[in-house]
């Protein structure tokens, strides 16, 4: 893919590809159109003009990007569930920031500016607005749209939210939400947040865990084949990090599950 492509250009270049997860509404472009792009993604074709000139723009706060959330229909892409009254979507995306300048408003942008100490265009631009930071690229296949969220606004749908909190949720038997498209075999390693790599035993990892009490069940992602557990060390982990963070909200709740090109969180 393009994203890649980038990636491995900046990289080459000794430019931190500088990734970020942030938020892109498509207004009135069904997100089909991007997520079944296998090439480009986020095209340029599409973009609009706005105050850093015409660019694709992707926000720091999903409060910035619900303003030009999609509104679905049931005559839209077969390949996700019809839309009940008052949903809305929005990606959660994978950007490559690169090498980033901040400007003030600009309508007359098309592409960054030069930074005058290397003579190369800057990859992005960013800025302020509407109370979140903002990142605009002018070019095709910097982002990957990793998630499509759908949500609404308003009083709880138990239909729709079975949880009514992140804590009421982890005492479900089925305690990961998390999904991906690869199988656990694939897996080569995983590791807590601050990259500390885990190299012990699951038995070594939950007896240093806070104890909550016995629980059945086992941590699980979603495969194209349906959900699947982790194996043992990964279980553990997770297991691990679950207990402490639900035993004091200050200990980390992400664990960062890692392959050989790719990595997901999962957050307890």
């Amino acid at each position: 893919s393009y994203y890649s492509f980038h990636k491995d250009r900046l990289e080459m270049n000794d430019i931190p590809s500088n990734e970020r997860r942030v938020w892109h509404g498509t207004s009135g472009l069904d997100p089909v159109h991007i997520y079944n792009d296998q090439m480009d993604g986020f095209m340029m074709q599409f973009a609009a003009q706005g105050l850093w000139g015409r660019g694709i723009y992707f926000a720091d706060k999903a409060s910035y990007s619900k303003h030009y959330s999609h509104k679905p229909t049931t005559s839209q892409a077969s390949d996700r569930p019809a839309p009940k009254e008052g949903e809305l979507e929005m990606f959660l995306t994978r950007l490559l920031v690169g090498k980033e300048t901040k400007l003030n408003q600009n309508r007359a942008l098309t592409v960054p500016p030069i930074d005058s100490k290397t003579g190369l265009k800057y990859n992005s631009v960013t800025g302020n607005t509407a109370g979140s930071q903002v990142w605009i690229v002018y070019e095709n296949g910097r982002a990957y749209p990793e998630y499509l969220a759908r949500y609404y606004v308003g009083n709880r749908d138990e239909s729709r939210s079975p949880y009514e909190s992140k804590k009421e949720a982890s005492k479900s038997r089925r305690w990961s939400s998390c999904s991906f498209e690869l199988d656990a075999s694939q897996l080569m390693n995983v590791s807590r947040k601050d990259n500390a790599t885990s190299n012990v035993s699951s038995s070594n990892l939950l007896a240093s865990a806070p104890k909550l009490g016995a629980r059945q069940g086992s941590w699980e992602y979603l495969s194209e084949t349906g959900w699947v557990a982790y194996d043992a060390i990964n279980d553990a982990l997770i297991e691990k990090t679950f207990q402490a963070y639900s035993v004091a909200a200050t200990a980390p709740s992400i664990v960062v599950i890692k392959g050989p090109k790719w990595e997901y969180e999962v957050d307890v």
